[in-house]
């Protein structure tokens, strides 16, 4: 009986896997328009950096805007090297 178990178990974490693979592909679509909103989101409020229109951001928006402009930069380096 314990031979039977081994073979058995590799098809069942594989299953396990491709379940939770699943779960995961299904919950990022679920939320991808609402991530991209939020992207083009602060895309549009880093675009207002030295304009009137950032002293009117609220300090989380600056400060969210002023991180994504920070990561594009180091990408952008990372991908130069």
């Amino acid at each position: 009986m314990g031979s039977q178990d081994q073979h058995r178990r590799p098809g069942l974490l594989a299953a396990i896997d491709a379940s939770r693979i699943a779960q995961e592909t299904a919950a990022a679509e679920a939320t991808r328009p609402e991530r991209e909103a939020r992207e083009q989101q602060i895309e549009a409020d880093a675009a207002l950096h030295g304009t009137a229109g950032w002293q009117a951001l609220s300090t989380h928006r600056r400060q969210m805007a002023a991180a994504h402009v920070a990561r594009q930069a180091q990408e952008a380096g990372n991908d130069a090297a």
